[in-house]
């Protein structure tokens, strides 16, 4: 499975990244060697790996959960497409 440089730019673009051609060229086939990687992984025997065996006997560390004032609102909408006052606008996905 390959990525064109037509998939990169929507990814890019959903990610409301700017790459330029040159970039566009490099992120393309960085994601095809990745993708390719990720198939000769695919490859590899594992009928016997028992899923992930490295975690067999560990506990997940526990903490309490607490809460904690969040006073930088203006910092946190900076980024966003769209805002009103202290509210992030999002696309309705429900009809």
């Amino acid at each position: 499975m390959a990525v064109s440089k037509e998939e990169v730019r929507k990814i890019a673009d959903l990610a409301r990244l700017r790459l330029d051609e040159a970039e566009t060229g490099r992120m393309t086939r960085d994601m095809n060697e990745i993708l390719d990687y990720v198939d000769k992984l695919n490859e590899v025997d594992t009928e016997n790996v028992s899923p992930l065996s490295w975690l067999e006997g560990k506990r997940t560390p526990m903490q309490d959960d607490r809460v904690v004032r969040f006073d930088n609102t203006g910092q946190a909408l900076k980024n966003a497409p769209r805002s009103e006052g202290r509210f992030f606008i999002v696309p309705r996905v429900i009809e």
